[in-house]
């Protein structure tokens, strides 16, 4: 029997995977098993943290290919000197960004465990990025206040210090989206711009109506990926 693709992204906290015109799969770090996954499978797979992960599943699957930034690959050219302090998710997300949307000027934002910013330009030339820390991050960054609520709800005023802190960390999170994209409109006004993480999609409706959001940015990054290697 033949084997088909696999897409793998192992995150900070949750893992997903897809397989070619299939759903997208998810399982949280704590709870996954490399048994997990569907057999007699190649696998293409993002890691930007838990090694002994990796480990696992290339001890459970003979053909496992581990992605790793380039300064060149296809279309997209990485800005930073040394490609490897590139997060691969980063790269990948690049890479499917290009997929979607090739010879345009784009912003890249991907809401996760960080906060990642990337620009491309019509000609596939990473321009540099930004990182900043995600909700999580934020709403434990002061121990007075820290909270592992991960509650998405109003940024609007608040009468109690718990609503208080969940909302303006929300609300600085928000922020710093908008300003990236109004910036980025200012200068490339046809410009596109991408937003990919699975818990921004709930405030979409607090963002410009000119974001393209796509839900698995990285794991169709993984898939272009996978197609210009043959």
């Amino acid at each position: 029997m033949s084997q088909s693709n696999l897409f793998v992204d192992i995150g900070n906290s949750a893992i997903k995977w897809r397989t070619l015109d299939s759903e997208v799969f998810s399982q949280s770090v704590n709870n996954f098993s490399p048994k997990s996954l569907p057999n007699n499978q190649s696998i293409w797979l993002s890691a930007v943290a838990h090694p002994e992960i990796v480990k696992a599943i290339e001890m459970e699957f003979s053909d496992v290919e581990v992605v790793k930034s380039l300064s060149h690959f296809s279309s997209l050219t990485i800005a930073y000197k040394e490609p490897l302090d590139l997060g691969s998710d980063r790269f990948l997300a690049m890479l499917g960004a290009l997929k979607h949307f090739p010879d345009r000027n784009m912003l890249i934002i991907d809401v996760g465990s960080a906060l990642t910013i990337d620009v491309v330009n019509d000609n596939g030339e990473h321009q540099g990025g930004l990182i900043m820390p995600g909700l999580e991050a934020l709403r434990g960054s002061f121990a007075k206040f820290a909270t592992n609520n991960q509650n998405l709800n109003s940024s609007s005023l608040q009468t109690s210090t718990e609503e208080a802190w969940l909302s303006g960390t929300q609300e600085m999170l928000i922020s710093s989206i908008k300003e990236q994209i109004t910036g980025f409109e200012s200068e490339q006004s046809d410009g596109i711009v991408i937003l990919t993480g699975g818990g921004i999609r709930y405030l979409l409706s607090e963002l410009p109506e000119t974001v393209n959001y796509f839900d698995n940015l990285v794991l169709d990054g993984l898939e272009s990926y996978s197609k210009s290697m043959g």
